[in-house]
């Protein structure tokens, strides 16, 4: 199958059986647009045509058209009219009417064929801009990508505006999930951060919910804010979606993070587990939440309690944050299908092609990131343009991470198919900035940013910009309270400090760690960070951070002092921009670091762990001991902590609270 053509199943035996799919396949790739080949739309599926032997054939920015393969000219006049109808019931159905109009508006955009008088020549001829919104409005409203039609219908000139309300189109591997049947009990889809991953498990929520009226259904992620921004998008979504069965929270629908507390039983899927089958509620003393996971797991099996199902489906977002363990968890307690989406990218110092071979769906394309951001994100995280690259991948490799690949003269090119929802970027737009600070403090240099994306931005919101540093010293706290008060100061912006809100708010600068960024996005983002480390779980933050943005990512260095690679760096960055590609020496297996040294998993560590080890050392009483630990648990009850400096910062606050009491 084409990678730009989605048929579906009477479609695509339709075109084998006249011999057309390699026609429509070489059309579609030749002008890079996507194709959807079908019988009936998509999102109708209750359309029944007295006719079968005709396809209706939807291509981006050309003219819609039926095929009659057959040899009933009233029967093909009678199903081009009738599938006319249903689109025009499904545009009052989504309030597209205010868009696109009614019928007579745009029904004659519609052609019809032969089989023997198709001519792809004309599909183009004579469209406007506001006739090829109007077609893609449609093909969204024929393949079940519902766009927010207020949102489409913005006039505005400016950049901003134009690639927020762009409209959004499923291409082929996200059809194919969404619409097509999954006979395997886990379904694994990898992709790049911002492939539409978390979207499409909405999409395909909402088709099991609103279909099974007693299915029981779990969405859960790691991320607090995410799981949190998720409870408010799921009952938008479903009123977005026409959905007319309501969201029963308590019995039905279950929308969590990964954890949960002990005294508060549906705050998380391990903590709703452990109720439910009356086993006992492991906490921060008893291990990490690997070990948590593998013990429930046991004793769940030891007992015999998993033929007593707790969930139906269970939706497993950002699975990359997860060991194993939570992944049979989910399975073991869900009778039909669990479905979990990673990124096969998430983690650049993992191989890729182990998580590429066991996912059911790989989806190469981003679309939350402008490519040349992408690809300079991923330059960054793997030292593609410093001395000795931190990370080099094999051809294949490079496939599955969407990326086109081609070798001249001992050099590597690497570059990205364009993407629809950045059309209106020019080519000669610049997406990233390196900004060295050298009289400046870090907040004044945030506020200088921001003020020259407001001028050049005019219809910005404070929620469209996110500051998230990058290092996990302790620093951070500190200077993220100086940037919020600077903000506030020189620009009247509110500031939302999310590692302790753990959510997203309206008109708020977002500004965070790099824990509580994951799975989100913003216009602009800015980075923040000391020097460029090597060590592999800061360079795959710098890659993850940066990517969260859509159409602009800057990176403070609070010092450049010691980076010999800048200068590098920034040409490497300046041909980016130029050419739309990365240029780089294909290196020697010498000029590679040691991957054994990156290809590892950092070992989880337990707080109760750090709290003893860190007691020991100091020769601690069991009492003083004691102390610390209650002290530290309640601070950290809470919140999502993966930073082991951090913990041991609040240890050793804790320790010389307590020594001398």
């Amino acid at each position: 199958m084409s990678d730009y053509c989605f048929y579906s199943d009477e479609a695509l035996d339709l075109a084998n059986r006249y011999g057309l799919k390699s026609f429509i396949d070489d059309f579609a790739c030749m002008k890079k647009k996507q194709a959807y080949i079908l019988h009936r739309p998509l999102s109708k599926e209750d359309a029944t045509y007295d006719y079968d032997d005709c396809l209706s054939v939807f291509i981006t920015g050309c003219r819609p058209f039926f095929l009659n393969l057959g040899e009933d000219d009233e029967g093909f006049d009678e199903y081009a009219d009738d599938y006319l109808e249903d689109v025009s019931f499904l545009a009052a159905k989504f309030e597209y009417r205010e868009g696109i109009g009614r019928r007579k508006k745009w029904e004659s955009m519609f052609l019809r064929f032969n089989k023997d008088n198709m001519d792809f020549d004309i599909l183009s001829d004579n469209l406007s801009k506001k006739d090829i919104k109007t077609i893609d409005l449609i093909i969204s409203l024929v393949v079940g990508s519902i766009n927010d039609i207020d949102r489409v219908n913005v006039d505005s000139e400016e950049l901003l505006d134009k690639v927020k309300s762009k409209i959004i189109l499923f291409d082929t591997d996200q059809t194919s999930f969404v619409f097509n049947n999954h006979l395997s009990k886990k379904y694994v889809i990898q992709g790049l951060a911002g492939s539409g991953k978390t979207e499409l498990l909405l999409h395909k929520l909402k088709e099991i919910y609103s279909k099974n009226a007693d299915a029981r259904i779990a969405f859960t992620c790691y991320n607090k804010i995410l799981a949190a921004d998720m409870k408010k998008r799921i009952p938008d979504f479903f009123d977005f979606m026409r959905v007319e069965r309501q969201i029963d929270w308590d019995n039905k629908l279950f929308c969590f993070h990964s954890w949960g507390y002990k005294d508060e039983y549906k705050s998380g899927m391990y903590r709703y587990i452990t109720s439910f089958y009356k086993l006992p509620y492991g906490n921060l003393y008893s291990g990490t939440f690997d070990e948590l996971c593998d013990k429930l797991v046991k004793e769940i099996k030891e007992n015999n309690l998993q033929e007593n199902k707790i969930f139906d489906y269970v939706f497993v977002d950002e699975s990359q944050d997860f060991s194993e363990s939570f992944i049979e968890l989910c399975d073991l307690v869900t009778s039909k299908r669990v479905y979990v989406a990673g990124d096969v990218f998430q983690n650049i110092f993992r191989p890729i092609s182990d998580d590429v071979n066991v996912a059911d769906k790989v989806l190469k394309k981003c679309y939350r990131t402008d490519p040349k951001n992408l690809m300079f994100s991923h330059a960054l995280g793997m030292g593609l343009y410093e001395e000795k690259v931190l990370r080099w991948l094999k051809e294949s490799e490079w496939d599955a991470c969407g990326y086109n690949y081609r070798e001249d003269n001992g050099k590597v090119l690497l570059s990205r198919d364009p993407l629809r929802r950045f059309e209106d970027i020019p080519e000669d737009y610049q997406s990233t900035y390196i900004h060295e600070l050298s009289d400046e403090s870090i907040s004044q240099s945030i506020v200088k940013i921001i003020n020259r994306i407001k001028i050049q931005n005019v219809t910005i919101h404070p929620e469209d910009i996110a500051i998230i540093f990058v290092d996990s010293e302790k620093y951070i706290y500190n200077l993220a309270l100086r940037v919020e008060f600077e903000i506030n100061n020189n620009l009247g912006w509110g500031c939302n400090i999310a590692y302790k809100t753990k959510e997203r708010r309206d008109n708020e600068v977002f500004i965070s760690n790099v824990n509580n960024a994951k799975g989100l996005e913003f216009p602009f983002v800015i980075c923040v960070a000391t020097e460029l480390k090597d060590n592999p779980s800061f360079r795959n933050g710098l890659y993850t951070m940066m990517a969260r943005s859509f159409l602009e990512s800057h990176l403070i260095l609070r010092s450049s002092v010691g980076i010999k690679s800048l200068p590098m760096i920034k040409k490497g960055l300046d041909f980016l921009t130029e050419h739309n590609e990365i240029k780089i020496k294909k290196p020697n297996p010498d000029d590679v670091a040691d991957l054994k040294d990156y290809i590892i998993e950092e070992e989880s560590i337990s707080i109760q762990s750090m709290v003893d080890d860190f007691c020991k050392e100091r020769r601690a009483s069991p009492r003083l001991t004691a102390k610390v630990k209650d002290h530290v648990f309640k601070l950290l009850a809470n919140d999502d902590v993966t930073d082991q400096k951090y913990v041991t910062s609040i240890i050793e606050a804790a320790y010389i609270r307590y020594k001398d009491l």
